[in-house]
Formats: structure tokens, C-alpha cells, sequence
């Protein structure tokens, strides 16, 4: 597999890609997680030698700051923080990971990116609090407390059990398309301008298909 342009830009090699990939996208504020993701991952890492967690996002002091916690957990070899990306480039690394994490400590907002999570079919480990909680359950995702030792077993849990993985991936697809995707939203907008005005309102030929490519974008500056 080649590197994109993007790819050696951001220092991220191909051959990441090829190991149990655990991502983490977003921005690298202090109630994303980040220091208990890196703690836990040593756990991780002692279980699993081809884990690998690529953390994607944050400013130049951020990356620096966790790049050296990282180092003196001892798994700077499995773990790599790229800094701010574009957004594409971040969607795809999350959408070629074999687990997608969010570690948040804390937050009652429900993250974007957490839609995003439901959409990609990719399995999601999750902290069990109020902002992840408000839309994610263990059909959709392995919750965990958030703390290092239960998000290293939740981790552990989605890597090694694929079959469990696999189908809370599947759930979370059909949550998303039943509830939460574009299309699901811009029905409820019609019902409403047509409740409001009783008039029906027609739909332009194509607009499902705009909606749905649109809906797959990834929103990380405010997630």
C-alpha cells in the first residue's frame, strides 16, 4: 500500500495500517481523555503486540505534550500523534482503523463525531457518561468507565473478539440510519413545513443521494 501526499505529510507510514489500528480523531482538550487513553494503552500494548493507537488532532504543543507521555509510558513504538490534519485525511484514518475510541472524561454535549462513529461501521469504544450515553448504549458500542484499566479492557475486548465487534458495528449503522442521518433529519424538517404551512412539500430529484455523501463528512474542530 502507498502513502498518499497526506499520509507523509502528517508522518503517519503505511505499514501503521496493517497492525490492529486503534484511532482516536478529535481535538486534544483536557476532557477528551487523552492521558487516560495513553494510559491504558500500555495495557493494550502488553496484550496485543500489533495494537498500534494513532491519536489525530490537536495544536503543535498538545501533540508534543502527549507525544512525550507516551514516551514515558513506554509505548512510543505503538503510538503516534499526528497533529492537526485535514479533515478528510482524519476520516480516512478513522475509517481504516480496526477500533475507533473516544476516550472523554467528562461533558454532556454529544460529541459530533460520535454520529460520525455510528456511521463508519467501524467498532467504537466509548467512555459510559452523559455526552456518550445520550445517544451510544452496548448494542452500539463497548462502554466503559472512564478511567485507564476499563477502557484498556473495553480496547482489548473490541480487538479480540471480532464477531462482537463486528456486530455492535452493524448496530450502530442502523441506529444511525434510523435516527440519526441526513436523511432521517430532512424528513423531519418536511413533516414540520408541512404541519406548519399544510402544504406538501416535494423533494428535488437526486437530493437523497447529496444528502447521503454530505452526511459522511467529519466534523473534528468542535468534537
Amino acid at each position: 500500500m502507498s502513502e498518499s501526499n497526506g499520509e507523509k505529510k502528517s508522518g503517519v507510514p503505511a505499514s501503521i495500517f496493517d497492525k490492529n489500528l486503534v484511532v482516536y480523531a478529535g481535538t486534544l482538550e483536557s476532557y477528551q481523555g487523552i492521558d487516560i487513553l495513553i494510559q491504558a494503552f500500555v495495557s493494550v500494548a502488553k496484550s496485543d503486540p500489533q495494537a498500534f493507537l494513532l491519536i489525530v488532532g490537536g495544536s503543535p504543543e498538545q501533540t508534543q505534550f502527549f507525544s512525550n507521555l507516551a514516551e514515558e509510558s513506554g509505548i512510543s513504538q505503538q503510538c503516534l500523534l499526528t497533529g492537526r490534519v485535514e479533515q478528510s485525511l482524519a476520516q480516512n484514518y478513522a475509517n481504516r482503523a480496526k477500533v475507533q475510541v473516544s476516550p472523554r472524561r467528562s461533558g454532556t454535549n454529544t460529541p459530533l463525531k460520535v454520529y460520525q462513529q455510528l456511521a463508519s461501521g467501524v467498532p467504537l469504544v466509548a467512555t459510559r457518561i452523559y455526552s456518550h450515553t445520550q445517544v451510544l448504549d452496548d448494542n452500539v458500542a463497548f462502554l466503559v468507565e472512564p478511567e485507564p484499566e476499563d477502557l484498556a479492557r473495553g480496547i482489548i475486548e473490541a480487538l479480540s473478539n471480532e464477531t462482537e465487534a463486528q456486530q455492535k458495528a452493524k448496530n450502530a449503522q442502523l441506529l444511525y440510519q434510523e435516527k440519526y442521518s441526513r436523511e432521517v433529519y430532512t424528513q423531519k424538517m418536511i413533516n414540520l413545513l408541512e404541519f406548519v404551512t399544510s402544504t406538501p412539500i416535494k423533494r428535488s430529484p437526486g437530493s437523497e443521494s447529496s444528502q447521503n455523501q454530505s452526511s459522511n463528512s467529519l466534523n473534528l474542530k468542535s468534537s
